[in-house]
C-alpha cells in the first residue's frame, strides 16, 4: 500500500503540472520566474537530501517536484520571460547549493542529511515570498489548479511514509501547506468575480 500510495501522489504531482504548463505556453498563466529559477535549483537539493535523510516509497513527488519546477522555468525563458532574481531569491540559490553541497559530504548519513534538507526547504520557503506577493497582487495571472492538486499529490505522499521520522514527515507536510498559500488568494479572487470554473484551470 505504501508503494501504491507513492506511485499515486508522484502521478498526481506529474497530472497538477499539465495544465499550468500549457497555460505558461499560451501566457494565460504568467509564473514568476525569479521563482521558478530558484525552485528548480532548490528542488533538487530537496530531492537529493529527502532521499538520502530515508524517503522510500514517499520520493516520487520529490521527484517530479524537481522536474515540474524546470519545466515551467524552461517555458517561460522560451516564451521571452526575462526576470532575474532579486537579492533575496538569489540568497535563496546559494542557500539551496550550499544544501547540495553538504548533502555531497554527508549524503550517507541520514541524519546530517537531514539537516541539509531543513536547510533546503527553509530556502524553498524564503523564495516562495515572491510569489506569494504577487498572487495577493495579481490573483488574475495565476490559476489555483495546479497548486492545489499539487498539495493534493504531496498529502498523498504521507501515508506511503515508512520511516516516521521528522526529516520524512516535514517536506510533503511543508508542500502541501505551501501551495495551499499561494491558491487561497487566487481561489478568493475567483469567487468574488464568479470567475468560470475553466478558468480556475
Amino acid at each position: 500500500m505504501k508503494e501504491t500510495f507513492g506511485l499515486i501522489s508522484g502521478l498526481v504531482v506529474i497530472i497538477s503540472i499539465i495544465p499550468y504548463a500549457i497555460g505558461t505556453y499560451r501566457r494565460t498563466i504568467k509564473p514568476n520566474l525569479a521563482s521558478w529559477s530558484v525552485w528548480s535549483v532548490i528542488c533538487l537539493a530537496l530531492l537529493l537530501t529527502y532521499k538520502s535523510s530515508g524517503a522510500k516509497a514517499n520520493i516520487w513527488p520529490a521527484i517530479f517536484g524537481f522536474t515540474n519546477t524546470t519545466l515551467i522555468t524552461i517555458i517561460s525563458i522560451w516564451r521571452g520571460e526575462r526576470k532575474w532574481p532579486n537579492a533575496l531569491e538569489i540568497a535563496c540559490v546559494i542557500i539551496g547549493l550550499i544544501s547540495i553541497g553538504i548533502w555531497c559530504f554527508v549524503h550517507s548519513n541520514q541524519k546530517w542529511s537531514a539537516y541539509a534538507l531543513y536547510l533546503g526547504i527553509f530556502a524553498d520557503a524564503m523564495a516562495a515570498i515572491p510569489t506569494i506577493v504577487f498572487v495577493w497582487k495579481s490573483p488574475n495571472e495565476d490559476r489555483p489548479f495546479a497548486w492545489v492538486l499539487f498539495a493534493i499529490g504531496y498529502c498523498l505522499a504521507i501515508p506511503a511514509i515508512s520511516e516516521h521520522t521528522l526529516a520524512n514527515y516535514v517536506l510533503p507536510i511543508y508542500m502541501t501547506v505551501g501551495p495551499l498559500v499561494v491558491a487561497s488568494p487566487l481561489i478568493t479572487y475567483r469567487i468574488k468575480q464568479r470567475i468560470p470554473i475553466r478558468e480556475w484551470i
